[in-house]
């Protein structure tokens, strides 16, 4: 039922039919009383008892300046137990208990509630104006009334935006007539030329988004970010730093040279890359990124320089690389899809892809070192638990652990494109499930695996997923970097050498987590086997939240014999080595 109700918010009606508030007096002066009393309330509670005020509010039969006053009352309160109930779900990634899809509802249909009352606001006062125009004794009151349109449209657009954002991180669609309302609360601040209207001055707030053209703007930004390849934290982060960005895109009614988006008012659909398309599409917003597309290089080339304190918080250089991506090159897909069905073998980690392309060793055993040196493995953590006062029932909990990262699933290919496969998930998803994995996939497991990324997620019905896998190269080694540290001591990960063909050449790169101390311009020792060479990183290749791919230089060339055998060496274990005995 509650789904249901969700789905018609957009397109249901109002009707106001409520004479008064059965918990408060219809006043602003009584509803800050009644909202005091939440404070000691359970979150469960408070959000039913707020649900059931904003419907109370909603069907007032009021003018709509009340209505807006009464709704800013509730306003903090509903904000802080949106925060509250999003706690409850955003860190299960694609998991979703029974409860917590029950609470995945109540925040969608609160947060898709409020905004739809400011939406409500904004129409209704618009059309007491559109009477009342002529009528120069209700000068006060209609201005009031207008204060209330540019209001109620400003704070509509702001929970638009943050519901946009919980339905990105959810993996799921906007709700039928969603988009539609987002473009007609640009059309008629428009039409009364109020886009630029700053509202901290109408109402002594300091909000970063200043106007209901910024507002709108960061809405079809949060979408255009928004190619289902970045994690529900990095689509948090992505919508701190569009309270910035807003100010840096251009929304016109004409096309330019640097229109890059498009928008169709008339239709319920987001904003489009501005291509050939359909006739029956009739763009009449026209939307260019190219200053913000600037201030982003600007801030790779000279980061302290170019920052913002908000971006300084939550840009992350997985975040810089996916908004230079997405700004920076087509948007259309450069490859086919082919229809193909098969079974995909897949494990998920770069920790993992170490263990089984070592033939299932542990990674400290791959160092073949006997010194006393920091490893940063899971066989390390278990042995240091081992050696402390930690109990029986700790250690195993590390071990099983440890099987459910090791783990391979089996999933079933949908379709192929010419260095990817679009596959579908159903059931438990794992924790690891998630944009910017680094994973291993092979068809059969006699197959040589492939090292490949999660690019994007997508949810489908009944809980699934439709999962696209790019794939990198499958021509991939185990080796191990380490970095000497201040106190003469060195901390080694594991890493892989990849190799790619690249205009009839063989080109060697390196995958590493993504750590702090991995940057460019940086030099690092590589070890395989029983030797170490000392590399530099040039430029990164791949950047995810996950793990980084960089270039790479010897700082001795004649060093590049020595890698030449290694990988001689793998091909030749390999093609003596049955995979089946790497999973017993």
């Amino acid at each position: 039922m509650i789904i249901k109700e969700i789905s018609n918010i957009f397109h249901a009606s109002t009707v106001l039919n409520r004479e008064q508030l059965s918990f408060s007096a219809a006043s602003v002066e009584a509803l800050h009383q009644w909202v005091s009393s939440l404070s000691i309330m359970k979150l469960g509670d408070s959000s039913e008892a707020l649900l059931n005020a904003m419907y109370e509010v909603a069907a007032l039969n009021c003018s709509e300046t009340l209505r807006f006053d009464l709704l800013q009352v509730l306003h903090p309160s509903i904000e802080n137990v949106l925060i509250g109930l999003e706690k409850y779900f955003l860190d299960q990634g694609l998991s979703h208990s029974d409860r917590n899809e029950h609470i995945i509802e109540l925040t969608t249909l609160m947060r898709a509630y409020f905004a739809k009352i400011y939406i409500d606001i904004a129409h209704r006062s618009s059309q007491h104006l559109a009477q009342h125009k002529y009528a120069i004794l209700k000068f006060a009151q209609n201005r009031s009334f207008k204060t209330a349109r540019i209001l109620s449209s400003y704070y509509a657009l702001q929970q638009l935006g943050l519901l946009l954002t919980q339905q990105q991180m959810l993996y799921s669609q906007a709700l039928p007539h969603q988009w539609q309302n987002i473009h007609h609360l640009y059309e008629l601040a428009a039409k009364n030329d109020e886009l630029l209207i700053n509202v901290n001055q109408l109402q002594g707030t300091h909000y970063p988004v200043q106007n209901i053209l910024q507002a709108y703007a960061q809405v079809l930004l949060l979408d255009i970010f928004n190619t289902h390849q970045i994690r529900p934290n990095e689509i948090q982060a992505l919508y701190q730093c569009s309270l910035d960005w807003a100010k840096l895109t251009q929304i016109l009614p004409r096309e330019s040279s640097l229109s890059r988006y498009i928008v169709d008012s008339s239709k319920d659909h987001a904003p489009i890359y501005n291509r050939k398309h359909q006739e029956d599409f009739k763009p009449n917003v026209f939307i260019s990124t190219q200053q913000l597309l600037e201030h982003i290089n600007d801030t790779i080339q000279n980061e302290s320089a170019y920052l913002s304190s908000n971006e300084k918080d939550h840009l992350s250089s997985a975040l810089k690389f996916h908004v230079q991506n997405v700004l920076g090159t087509h948007s259309e897909r450069q490859y086919e899809r082919y229809e193909y069905s098969a079974q995909l073998q897949i494990c998920f980690t770069l920790q993992t892809a170490h263990f089984y392309l070592s033939n299932a060793k542990n990674f400290d055993e791959t160092l073949q070192i006997s010194q006393n040196f920091g490893f940063r493995s899971e066989t390390n953590v278990q042995s240091s638990i081992a050696n402390s006062s930690h109990d029986a029932t700790q250690i195993q909990k590390i071990k099983q652990i440890d099987r459910e990262i090791k783990q391979i699933y089996q999933t079933q290919v949908l379709d192929i494109s010419i260095n990817g496969y679009r596959i579908h998930w159903s059931g438990e998803a794992p924790k690891n499930l998630r944009t910017g994995e680094l994973v291993l996939v092979s068809e059969t497991l006699q197959n040589k695996w492939k090292c490949a990324v999660i690019r994007w997620i997508k949810q489908t019905v009944n809980k699934s997923y439709e999962v696209g896998i790019e794939i990198l190269s499958q021509d991939i080694y185990p080796c191990a970097i380490k970095v000497p540290s201040e106190i003469s001591s060195f901390s080694y990960q594991p890493c892989l050498l990849v190799q790619t063909e690249q205009d009839e050449h063989s080109k060697l790169s390196l995958i590493l987590p993504n750590l702090p101390n991995f940057k460019e311009q940086q030099a690092l020792y590589l070890r395989f086997n029983h030797q170490e060479i000392k590399v530099y990183l040039l430029k990164s290749l791949f950047i995810t939240q996950s793990f980084v791919q960089f270039d790479f230089e010897l700082l001795n060339d004649e060093e590049q014999l020595l890698i030449d055998q290694f990988i001689q060496q793998q091909l030749n274990d390999l093609n003596h080595h049955d995979l089946w005995d790497t999973l017993k």
